[in-house]
């Protein structure tokens, strides 16, 4: 009996992580003007697939660009291109630093300020 009640608690702990983590992750915005220090590309290889995504350290943090289909942004390697170390930019992101999971804000778009 114990041990099904533990089986239970795991799937839902398991099923409201994998609903809750997304939504809290894509409803939180940042608007911010910030100076890039500098990028890099992290690739990693997974089952033969190159997995890859871009960094961009900042004044004010470290943020990912990355590609997304909720966000409905698919030139995560043209942003990332563009991005200008020294350069000053306003970035809209979604998300949130998680530290444990390496996990970053994303940059959704850019714009130079005036």
């Amino acid at each position: 009996m114990n041990t099904r009640k533990l089986i239970f608690a795991l799937i839902a702990l398991t099923f409201i992580f994998s609903v809750s983590y997304p939504v809290a992750y894509y409803s939180i915005r940042t608007d911010v003007t910030v100076t890039v220090t500098g990028k890099e590309r992290i690739t990693k290889i997974s089952n033969g697939s190159d997995l890859s995504y871009y960094l961009v350290y900042t004044d004010a943090g470290t943020f990912k660009v990355e590609d997304s289909i909720l966000l409905w942004n698919w030139s995560s390697s043209d942003v990332y291109g563009k991005l200008i170390q020294g350069q000053s930019y306003r970035i809209k992101a979604v998300g949130f630093r998680l530290p444990f999971l390496s996990e970053y804000p994303n940059i959704s778009s850019y714009s130079v300020p005036s």
